[in-house]
């Protein structure tokens, strides 16, 4: 009995909890961010930013970056929130802290298969091999493209000898698949620095 009610108690706690909805995921873009431990951002006070030009990574095409109406709303948001934290935009040759590394990563996937709807299937006799009948088959193609914002903030100052060191990054997507992308564009990037209030000077 106190196996039961253990069990009716796990289930009433689960069922109970906050669940998105389906409507909420497909509205909404979902963002993720990261930063580097012990990094005081209040010591990295200004930043370089390419205002009218975002980079690309796609399976799709051979160009490396995006100039429009869109990317440079994009740089344009990423500008206002860094400006509300306290940082300061420079231009690259006066020694900025913080370089903004925004790139647009594109990935289009298409899968085919044969799809078999009825007819008959001869199995194989004597070595030969089996065949579909009347009915025949056919073939599908489904396609899926997808495209996530990256936003990376490296250390300038930290560059050493090598790359300079990425101290955060957001990631933020569907660009394609969400419904209203400029608006939930501009809110994702805003969220962004909503949940990484440290980035505050």
């Amino acid at each position: 009995m106190r196996a039961v009610i253990f069990i009716l108690t796990l289930f009433t706690l689960f069922s109970c909890g906050t669940q998105p909805q389906l409507s909420e995921i497909v509205n909404d873009m979902v963002v993720m961010t990261n930063y580097k431990p012990n990094v005081d951002f209040s010591q990295l006070a200004t930043y370089v930013l390419v205002m009218d030009t975002v980079g690309l990574q796609s399976n799709t095409t051979t160009e490396d970056a995006l100039t429009n109406d869109y990317t440079k709303m994009i740089t344009s948001q990423i500008k206002n929130n860094l400006d509300k934290t306290g940082h300061t935009q420079v231009a690259a040759d006066q020694t900025p802290d913080l370089g903004v590394n925004v790139l647009i990563v594109n990935d289009l996937s298409v899968t085919q298969s044969v799809v078999y709807p009825g007819g008959y299937y001869y199995p194989s006799y004597y070595g030969y091999s089996g065949y579909y009948g009347y009915g025949g088959g056919y073939v599908t193609t489904n396609y899926f493209q997808q495209a996530v914002l990256v936003i990376e903030l490296v250390d300038l100052k930290d560059s050493g000898s090598g790359d300079p060191p990425s101290v955060w990054v957001a990631n933020v997507g569907d660009l394609i698949n969400s419904f209203d992308t400029s608006t939930k564009t501009r809110e994702a990037i805003d969220q962004a620095f909503v949940q990484s209030q440290y980035l505050n000077r």
